[in-house]
């Protein structure tokens, strides 16, 4: 029996971190490998206590001094106990203190035999095996989101797990070809995941038109779900949108956005969006309703004439959103950047030039044209099997390659 230890530092630190956790855990499960899943959370113990206090002094500090103070979206202990539970898988949670002592110390007392997905190098390898993780090179390729320090501490974080992991999981073809590219000497092993989403069953039984009606959301509209971050260029989505609401056929078509409203690189990015929508009249139609309920998110989504995916940099084929779309069969318009081309589901999926508003609006006009019928539950249950083995696959061949 295989122990294996699922790392939640850091993934459950940003808003699609649990959403790829409950794709590598769902992933283990379809294979047929016997194993035990163990989700080791940090958050609890005096290093994670003092963490809270610091941060609070720092927001208390920062009031006072009449700058903002980034929001943290750093859920909570029962967050993350619900979160886990909707992973439909057996699986146990066990609340850790922050820091690699506390990891290594309750690895060893459950007898864990592999770790992953690593977001930091790991100082045991000899013994305790496990596998690393690296997202997405947005600072090589978009620099001007970053500071030169950004920039520079990635590199090193980059080139750290690179030079001390065994083996790295990625969630895209495209990432690989970085890792090639800017560490060329790197001895690590790469295991690229396929794309591999599933629906929850529970998403399945959902009622959109009541949850379109708790937010005041009208019959027709299409969906966004990313956080605020200027990279998922909300920008090229608001003004597409205005000259979609030009033609008179689509004066009852809404907007809605889900996702965190704050960038930590730029504070007033999302004021800056707001102006975009007043100046183009659109308040009434684009509705904003930041973080959500996942179940309401996923509710909305299954109700939206399609997903919009704009953006300009992803770790795997269409981020998140688009996974989740897929699962869904809700068909999902997306930027052509080269990872979101990586989609293997062209049935739901078309695509668009980034950046470029007259391109979307086209798309969206075609989607508002574009017959409804979507696939039936048992035949998204089923595809999603086929792709969550496919993944599992490919994880058990990485955790093979480092306990071997």
């Amino acid at each position: 029996m295989l122990r294996i230890g699922i790392t939640g530092d850091n993934f459950i630190r940003w808003g699609g971190g649990l959403d790829f956790l409950r794709t590598v855990v769902s992933s283990l499960h379809a294979t047929s490998v016997p194993m035990e899943l163990h989700f080791l959370a940090p958050g609890t113990g005096p290093i994670s206590a003092l963490r809270r206090v610091d941060q609070k002094l720092t927001s208390v500090v920062k009031t006072v001094l009449g700058r903002k103070a980034l929001a943290s979206h750093t859920p909570s202990h029962a967050d993350i106990k619900r979160a886990i539970e909707s992973f439909d898988v057996p699986i146990t949670l066990h609340d850790i203190d922050i820091g690699i002592s506390a990891l290594y110390r309750r690895s060893k007392k459950l007898s864990i035999d592999v770790l992953l997905p690593s977001f930091s190098p790991l100082p045991f390898d000899s013994e305790l095996p496990w596998v690393g993780y690296l997202y997405d090179f947005q600072h090589r390729h978009l620099p001007q989101f970053f500071t030169d320090k950004e920039c520079c501490q990635r590199d090193h974080d980059f080139q750290s797990m690179l030079a001390s992991a065994r083996a790295v999981i990625v969630n895209a073809n495209d990432v690989k070809k970085d890792i090639e590219h800017f560490f060329p000497d790197s001895n690590a092993r790469v295991f690229t995941l396929p794309f591999s989403t599933a629906p929850s069953p529970d998403w399945l039984d959902l009622n959109a038109a009541s949850v379109r009606e708790y937010y005041g959301i009208p019959p027709r509209y299409f969906i966004i779900s990313n956080q605020f971050w200027q990279h998922k260029d909300h920008a090229t989505a608001f003004n597409a949108f205005a000259e979609l609401a030009q033609n008179t056929e689509s004066s009852d078509v809404a907007l809605v956005c889900t996702g965190a409203t704050s960038d930590y690189r730029s504070m007033d990015y999302f004021n800056g969006l707001l102006e975009v929508i007043r100046l183009k009249r659109l308040e009434s139609r684009v509705h904003i309703l930041g973080m959500i309920p996942k179940s309401d998110q996923i509710a909305l989504m299954t109700g939206a004439i399609a997903l919009i995916q704009p953006t300009l940099n992803e770790g795997g084929p269409g981020g998140g959103a688009v996974y989740d779309a897929v699962a869904l069969g809700v068909p999902s318009i997306v930027s052509n950047i080269p990872v979101n081309l990586e989609i293997t589901e062209e049935r739901s999926v078309s695509f668009f030039r980034a950046r470029d508003p007259s391109s979307l609006a086209q798309a969206m006009r075609v989607s508002l044209e574009a017959s409804q019928c979507r696939p039936r539950a048992a035949e998204l249950i089923q595809r999603g099997k086929e792709r969550r083995l496919r993944c599992g696959d490919v994880l058990m061949a990485a955790l093979d390659y480092v306990t071997h």
